[in-house]
């Protein structure tokens, strides 16, 4: 059952990405500091959650931070922000 919800919730947001559907968020995060940009996913992420499924805001978030952070060391650490968000 996990592994159908998985796969289903992937499909949507390969969907949407493949739409441009994350470039709306994607545009109004304009800043250049890390720090900044750590906090707002932050909130970002712990908002989403009350209002989606965890599973489902994390795999959104962590697609998101593919568009928004190039460095991979920056975006494991982003990442796991994410998944304690």
């Amino acid at each position: 059952e996990i592994c159908f919800f998985l796969l289903a919730a992937s499909a949507i947001v390969e969907v949407v990405d493949a739409h441009q559907g994350f470039k709306v968020v994607t545009n109004q995060i304009t800043t250049k500091s890390k720090k900044t940009l750590f906090w707002t996913i932050g909130f970002l992420t712990f908002f989403l959650s009350a209002i989606l499924n965890n599973l489902t805001v994390t795999i959104v978030m962590v697609s998101l931070l593919r568009k928004l952070i190039p460095e991979e060391n920056d975006r494991r650490l982003f990442g796991a922000m994410v998944v304690v968000a």
